[in-house]
């Protein structure tokens, strides 16, 4: 590594232990990664501690409908918010209501304190839906750094998937001691992001061209309904949604295959193939808002890498198939991002953000009740799980196909 890039790694250490000034993109990488981590640490073991608190497999889908439809319900008013009171307090207001979140799980005894816990996480991430990318946004613009807009994006995918293996690996080690522990961690995480939201963040992201609640929902209304291209990549949002399948059965699917330490091997593969999706978009040359095919590819992509994962009776089949659903995964939100963000003006894009996070996470409320209702009644099996996973692979490839005939130009 060179000098220059060892520099440019550490300063944002420098910024948190010595108080100096802090350029916006680190300020951004150092909140996502701190929030992630919580996060992590929880996500390898998720689905083994809800079936330790007495959920199926469907009603695990169930519980996960529920926090998807808390972040849907939650989203348009968390955006209002973001964008007439304050994205930093939003931001804040998303670390508070993790922590509950975080506290409550780690009580859980059954299905309804699970959805109860789901929901205040859910709520929490509507908070930080919509504000945090047009905090960043806004921030890049006061610095005279548009355009390394869709490379920040990219970069927080990256700095993403190394943290989620690391708190993997944590997780897994938690749970040898006690399985509740694992929410323990959201909850210190959370204060500490709280802290540097409050030390680092306070005023940089705020929009250029302030508006009430009111005039930024009715700015989000009129951009949507006069934007082919932002229609379309809500479509392709919603569609994206069938990925939901591969969060829920991974575990269960390769923990009978590799034991209960060795699926950390499969959550690093897991989380280099969406880090090494960043570095592919670092170096894209497409102009920022002409995204629409690379965003195709990113849901051909996962959906091939679904349709074969369970499929194979040797280990690195699947796991060769889970790097391509993974790699495919990690280009398709800073795409978005950046395909949004070009598109939208300072004054109301939390809240547009958010409207575009309501439309299309319906996706991800559809695809856990179509799978549980589909499943509801059939054994908790890998042959139930590959099921799952070919059929939302099909989704993921045929609705590729519709979109790329409707395609913007």
């Amino acid at each position: 590594m060179s000098c220059k890039r060892l520099i440019q790694f550490a300063q944002p250490l420098v910024g948190v232990f010595f108080g100096g000034f802090m350029r916006a993109a680190h300020a951004y990488y150092l909140y996502d990664a701190t929030v992630d981590l919580g996060l992590a640490i929880t996500t390898v073991v998720y689905t083994p501690f809800l079936m330790s608190i007495g959920l199926s497999l469907g009603e695990i889908s169930l519980v996960n409908a529920i926090f998807w439809l808390a972040i849907v319900l939650a989203e348009i008013p968390t955006g209002l918010f973001a964008d007439g009171k304050s994205r930093v307090w939003s931001l804040k207001m998303g670390c508070i209501l993790f922590m509950l979140g975080g506290f409550t799980y780690f009580f859980a005894c059954g299905f309804w304190s699970a959805a109860i816990a789901e929901s205040l996480l859910g709520i929490g991430m509507a908070f930080f839906s919509g504000a945090e990318q047009a905090w960043v946004t806004d921030a890049l613009h006061r610095e005279g750094r548009d355009e390394e807009r869709r490379q920040v994006f990219a970069t927080a995918s990256i700095i993403r998937g190394f943290v989620m293996i690391i708190g993997g690996f944590i997780g897994t080690l938690i749970t040898l001691s006690n399985p509740r522990g694992i929410w323990l961690p959201m909850i210190f995480t959370s204060l500490l992001a709280l802290f540097f939201i409050h030390k680092w963040m306070n005023g940089k992201g705020e929009p250029i061209h302030k508006m009430t609640e009111i005039e930024a929902f009715r700015a989000s209304i009129s951009l949507l309904r006069g934007s082919r291209a932002l229609m379309w990549v809500i479509a392709a949002t919603v569609v994206f949604g069938a990925v939901i399948a591969f969060n829920h059965f991974w575990t269960p699917y390769f923990k009978p295959l590799v034991g209960t330490f060795g699926i950390n091997l499969v959550w690093a593969t897991i989380y280099l193939g969406f880090a090494f999706s960043g570095v592919l978009i670092r170096r894209m040359k497409i102009a920022q808002g002409n995204e629409s095919k690379a965003i195709l590819v990113a849901l051909v992509l996962s959906g091939i890498g679904l349709i074969l994962a369970g499929k194979g009776a040797s280990l690195w089949f699947p796991l060769s198939a889970v790097a391509i659903h993974e790699f495919g995964r990690g280009m398709f939100a800073p795409l978005v991002d950046s395909f949004v963000q070009h598109r939208v003006e300072s004054g109301y894009r939390a809240t547009f953000g958010s409207l575009q996070s309501l439309l299309g996470r319906i996706g991800l409320v559809i695809a856990p009740v179509l799978i549980y209702l589909t499943i509801r009644n059939e054994p908790d099996t890998p042959a139930t799980i590959g099921f799952v996973w070919f059929g939302c692979g099909i989704i993921l490839v045929f609705g590729a196909f519709v979109l790329s005939l409707v395609r913007p130009k």
